[in-house]
C-alpha cells in the first residue's frame, strides 16, 4: 500500500491495515510507518483520527471510548439481522403488503398483567366451530396463543355487555 491509499482510506480500515502490519513487524510502530513509507510523526498523528489509540500491552490500535453510552454499533456492517431482512426484503414486502386492510387484532393489557392469577377452565364447543376458530387463529394471527386470543375474546364481550345489564 502506497502513502496516498493509505492516507485516503477510512480510519477504520486504516487501523486494519496497520494491526496486521503490527503483527508482521514484531509490535513495531516505527517499523510500520517506515513500511508505509511515512514519517513517523505524520504515521501516528494519521492513527488518532477517529479517537484510535496505540494500546501497548495489546500491540494494536483500538478505538477510544469515554463514555459507554456513546458507543454506537458501526452503522455500516450489517448484523445478521439487517443481512437477513437484506436478503429477504422482497419477501417481508409482500407480507405487510398482503396484510394491509385486515382486521388489527390486538391484545389487551390485562391479558398480561402480572398480578392476575391464571385459572384453567373447560368448557364445550362444537367441534366443527372450534376447528373453524383455531384454523382462523393460525392462519390470520400465527403470532398469537390460542388462549390469548380467547381471552380477548371474554374481554370484547364483557365490556361490551356487562353495562347492558345494568341499565
Amino acid at each position: 500500500m502506497n502513502k496516498d491509499n493509505f492516507t485516503t482510506i477510512s480510519s477504520k480500515e486504516r487501523v486494519k491495515v496497520v494491526n496486521d502490519l503490527l503483527q508482521k513487524e514484531g509490535n513495531d510502530l516505527r517499523k510500520v510507518a517506515d513500511t508505509l513509507k511515512i514519517k513517523y510523526s505524520t504515521f501516528t498523528k494519521l492513527m488518532q483520527e477517529n479517537d484510535y489509540v496505540y494500546i501497548k500491552r495489546l500491540g494494536q490500535y483500538c478505538k477510544f471510548v469515554q463514555d459507554d453510552s456513546l458507543i454506537v454499533e458501526d452503522p455500516t456492517s450489517d448484523s445478521d439481522e439487517v443481512a437477513y431482512i437484506k436478503e429477504n426484503f422482497a419477501i417481508l414486502q409482500s407480507l405487510i403488503e398482503s396484510r394491509k386492510g385486515n382486521y388489527d387484532f390486538t391484545l389487551d393489557k390485562r391479558i398480561y398483567h402480572s398480578s392476575s392469577k391464571t385459572v384453567t377452565k373447560n368448557f364445550r364447543i362444537s367441534d366443527d366451530i372450534y376447528k373453524l376458530f383455531a384454523k382462523t387463529c393460525d392462519e390470520e394471527f400465527p403470532h398469537l396463543k390460542l388462549q390469548d386470543i380467547i381471552a380477548q375474546l371474554l374481554l370484547t364481550f364483557t365490556d361490551q355487555y356487562a353495562n347492558q345489564n345494568n341499565i
